[in-house]
């Protein structure tokens, strides 16, 4: 970046949102790229949270068009007037800005699971079991997905990226394992076993 485009860059508000830095970012590594295709990568992955819909795609590719972060081109000679989507300079930096900004959310994930397990006291000790079990087989089929969209995607650091998705399931499996091997205890203590 020049100078001069650095002072610009400084002038305006480079903040994103972690669905934009996220957007913004995937249009930087493919570009160009139809929004489309950009919906059809984000069908296809196997992360809850990078899924989302048509619906939500559209308002923010015009957010960041409007901000001069996102550009779109006429496809030349598509009838359907198909637009192909480039990130400008400004939203390059504002990408490298999201990358480097560090939050609190980024650090303690939101996790529903954890948050329905503090609503445990209204279920009977069989349906926390089965609860458990349930979970840890949802769990163990995710890490088949990460693995079969591992050996069909093409990203930047892959393996780094790969490795936190795996091992951040695995994770949440020993947790779930924990937690039952108490419950069991528990029950066998109560039924005096």
């Amino acid at each position: 970046m020049t100078e001069k485009s650095g002072a610009r860059a400084a002038e305006r508000d480079l903040s994103l949102s972690d669905s934009e830095g996220t957007f913004l970012g995937l249009v930087l590594r493919a570009q160009p790229i139809t929004a489309y295709q950009v919906a059809k990568v984000y069908d296809r992955s196997p992360v809850s949270n990078f899924n989302t819909s048509k619906g939500k795609i559209y308002p923010l590719m015009k957010r960041l068009v409007e901000r001069g972060m996102l550009i779109k081109e006429q496809v030349a000679g598509d009838a359907r007037g198909t637009e192909q989507l480039r990130c400008s300079d400004l939203g390059r930096e504002a990408v490298r800005q999201w990358v480097l900004d560090m939050r609190e959310s980024h650090v303690m994930l939101e996790d529903p699971l954890r948050t329905k397990v503090q609503s445990f006291d209204l279920l009977e000790p069989g349906e926390r079991i089965e609860w458990i079990l349930s979970a840890k087989e949802s769990l163990t089929e995710q890490l088949d997905r990460l693995d079969a969209y591992q050996a069909g995607v093409d990203v930047p650091f892959k393996a780094f990226v790969h490795d936190n998705a795996v091992r951040s399931v695995q994770a949440r499996i020993g947790w779930l394992d924990r937690m039952l091997a108490t419950l069991l205890r528990e029950t066998a203590a109560e039924n005096g076993s």
